[in-house]
């Protein structure tokens, strides 16, 4: 998980930076984006890993459950910031959209590489407890 958190946290810091280069509205929606993305990544990945432990056969289920959450994240904030005027003031929905796609593209790779880490050793244990 110390990969996962150090791609989060490098990610977070990339956009920041970001934000703050772009200022106003657009910066509003990089934060926005990639909070959200970022975050409901993590959770999916968090999910993932719960279900590979402790329900092995549903997790593929899990898979789909994470990513229609992010889904449901990224088509209610674009259509928030789009069409709710107040919120679209903050965050401009493209660089939300843009934002978003980014942290899911950081997020989510090492989330589901620590997720097959996880699958090995326990397969391993799993056979040399069946052998040893």
């Amino acid at each position: 998980m110390i990969r996962l958190s150090i791609a989060t946290l490098a990610g977070a810091v990339l956009a920041a930076v970001v934000a703050w280069r772009l200022g106003g509205a657009l910066g509003g929606g990089v934060v926005a984006g990639y909070l959200l993305g970022a975050g409901l990544s993590g959770l999916g990945a968090l999910y993932q890993r719960h279900m590979l432990l402790w329900h092995p056969a549903k997790a593929m289920a899990a898979v789909s459950v994470s990513f229609l959450a992010k889904l449901a994240g990224l088509l209610l904030g674009a259509l928030s910031f789009r069409y709710i005027d107040a919120a679209g003031a903050r965050a401009d929905w493209r660089s939300f959209l843009v934002a978003f796609a980014a942290a899911v593209l950081v997020v989510l790779p090492f989330g589901a590489l620590e997720s097959v880490r996880l699958a090995r050793r326990r397969g391993d244990s799993g056979r040399q407890g069946a052998h040893g």
